[in-house]
């Protein structure tokens, strides 16, 4: 029998089976990467992601790796490391445009972590790339949505004129600007003059009641002491728990009132932010 006869075909056939299961290795990650997030294990889904870039640093699909990762440590609420893997996704696109699309993408981490100018930052720096329309008017709206959860309503208007022309989009956001206002300073001095009036005046009645009952109670026993000559006990009453009730009294009017604007701003914010998803929609 002719040895190389027999050999060649075996190693012809055994090539071709290991480049075969070479390529089944080189996606093998990728693909248990994507049903490991599909199944919400984003755990498993990052290992296997990493696991992919570390043997092929250099492929094509390095870039949208890591948007991956990202984008499974934003499900997790791991904003750092979401932000650091966009980076690298952005730094890997092969054109201008994907590397816009990904600085969309960073945004969103930004916003979604309350870190509204970061967000702004990459919109602008994604809009110096001289973008589709599309992705410009994506950066448009991200930019209003950042603007409008930091109650900055002027700016957020002057964006959305640029974005679109919505009669009802612009009635609200007139309403946000002119959205009733508690003062802090008149609180405080309410507070001041009678215990828990400021808190009434924000519109917290529980803690205003509480301030002005045990304020009166400490009070009382202030000027009791006093009035029996036992002044250490009027001291002890006055000076260690009457001025400390009486000064938080005060500070927790002052908290209330922020607390009232910001429930305030923030029931506008739903409603214009509601209304701009609407448009987003139609358009």
């Amino acid at each position: 029998m002719n040895t190389k006869r027999v050999l060649f075909p075996v190693l012809a056939t055994s090539l071709s089976l290991l480049c075969g299961l070479t390529a089944i290795g080189e996606d093998s990650p990728l693909s248990l990467g994507s049903h490991f997030y599909k199944l919400g294990n984003n755990d498993a889904a990052i290992t296997e992601y990493k696991r992919f870039l570390f043997f092929h640093p250099d492929d094509s699909r390095t870039a949208e790796t890591y948007r991956n990762i990202g984008i499974a440590y934003r499900e997790q609420g791991h904003w750092g490391e979401a932000v650091a893997a966009m980076h690298a996704a952005v730094q890997h696109a092969s054109n201008p445009e994907e590397k816009s699309e990904y600085q969309l993408e960073t945004a969103v981490i930004f916003i979604a972590a309350k870190d509204y100018d970061l967000g702004r930052l990459e919109l602008i720096k994604a809009r110096m790339r001289n973008p589709s329309a599309r992705v410009h008017r994506h950066t448009l709206f991200l930019e209003a949505v950042a603007l409008i959860y930091q109650f900055r309503w002027a700016e957020a208007g002057e964006v959305l004129r640029n974005y679109t022309k919505d009669e009802k989009l612009d009635t609200l956001l007139e309403n946000a600007v002119n959205t009733p206002q508690k003062s802090a300073r008149l609180a405080k001095v309410l507070s001041a003059v009678l215990p828990g009036a400021g808190q009434v005046y924000a519109g917290n009645w529980r803690s205003g009641l509480n301030a002005l009952t045990l304020n009166g109670v400490f009070g009382y026993l202030t000027v009791d002491a006093v009035l029996d000559r036992h002044y250490v006990d009027a001291a002890l009453w006055g000076g260690a728990v009457f001025s400390r009730y009486y000064r938080g009294n005060i500070f927790r009017a002052d908290e209330a009132v922020k607390h009232f604007n910001t429930q305030q701003s923030r029931r506008a914010s739903e409603l214009v932010l509601r209304r701009l998803q609407e448009v987003a929609q139609i358009q």
